[in-house]
């Protein structure tokens, strides 16, 4: 059967991403619903100074996904009190691990202090750079990391525009340290049949540190191992090289799904063991 390979829309994009979490929770029971949780500081006119943002997924998953100080006020245990404050606000919430991804230039010997242990390094993400995973069990005994230079500081919750502010501060810093543009180049592909119909997508494209991810690729139950999969995959890597992209890292890949993208030539980076509970989590690379 021939299908006709079409540059996706948002709607698909929406779809597959809907499809795949399907999936995945259906391999494993999940617990409860997802959640954000924004923690801020701000100084006496109210503008945030440093915050936190934590997520949990619906198997109690907690992941430090953004801390940012700015930088007058680091070294002052701004960013020890928010990492204690979330790890609270995880164990409250029933989660069994928090994780964490920080870069060589952020907060690495932060986090190990704080009792993160390091379970991969992706090499060259961006170029020159490298990019650390970390894990910390919340449901075992821990010696806690207090800084000799601290204060008392008022935590308060957040919001969702507190969250795009503590974002896009995080995102500045980054580049500044790398000096790289900062764009992004969707590659969305899909294969549909004679109907017009999808059979098969890949979310994907590359950004300015020359790096390319694929974020979800999808194949219809009737269609699967047939090779489209395969199909859109290479597709993509073939014009992310054109775009000078160096290397493919695919982000949340689990154990159910590594002998695939195994078969395609990528290799686990990071893993996050027990993540959900008796599986595991990757982030897989391939070499362009």
């Amino acid at each position: 059967m021939n299908f006709e390979k079409k540059t996706s829309e948002r709607e698909d994009s929406m779809y597959i991403e809907k499809e795949l979490e399907k999936y995945n929770y259906a391999q494993v029971p999940t617990e409860a619903d997802e959640e954000d949780v924004v923690f801020k500081i701000t100084d006496a006119e109210g503008n945030i100074i440093a915050g936190c943002i934590l997520e949990i997924d619906r198997w109690k998953i907690a992941d430090l996904d953004i801390l940012f100080v700015k930088e007058e006020y680091r070294r002052q245990g701004m960013g020890s009190a928010l990492i204690h404050q979330a790890e609270r606000a995880a164990r409250e919430r029933g989660c069994r691990v928090m994780t964490l991804g920080t870069f060589d230039f952020q907060a690495k010997p932060l986090y190990e202090k704080h009792g993160f242990t390091l379970c991969g390094t992706v090499k060259d993400w961006p170029l020159g750079h490298e990019n650390y995973s970390f894990i910390k069990r919340l449901d075992r005994p821990c010696a806690e990391y207090i800084p000799s230079r601290t204060g008392v500081y008022d935590i308060k919750p957040g919001d969702e525009d507190d969250a795009e502010v503590i974002g896009d501060a995080l995102g500045e810093y980054n580049d500044a340290q790398t000096q790289l543009p900062d764009e992004y180049t969707k590659m969305n592909r899909k294969f549909v049949d004679a109907d017009g119909k999808l059979v098969a997508a890949i979310m994907a494209g590359v950004d300015g540190w020359s790096t390319g991810y694929v974020y979800a690729l999808w194949v219809e139950e009737p269609y699967r191992n047939k090779g489209l999969g395969s199909e859109l995959l290479r597709g993509f890597e073939s014009e992310a090289k054109k775009k000078g992209a160096h290397m493919v890292l695919v982000f949340n890949v689990f154990d159910w799904q590594a002998g695939f993208f195994g078969k395609c030539g990528y290799t686990a980076v990071s893993t996050f063991e027990d993540c959900p509970k008796g599986h595991h989590v990757s982030e897989m690379t391939k070499r362009l």
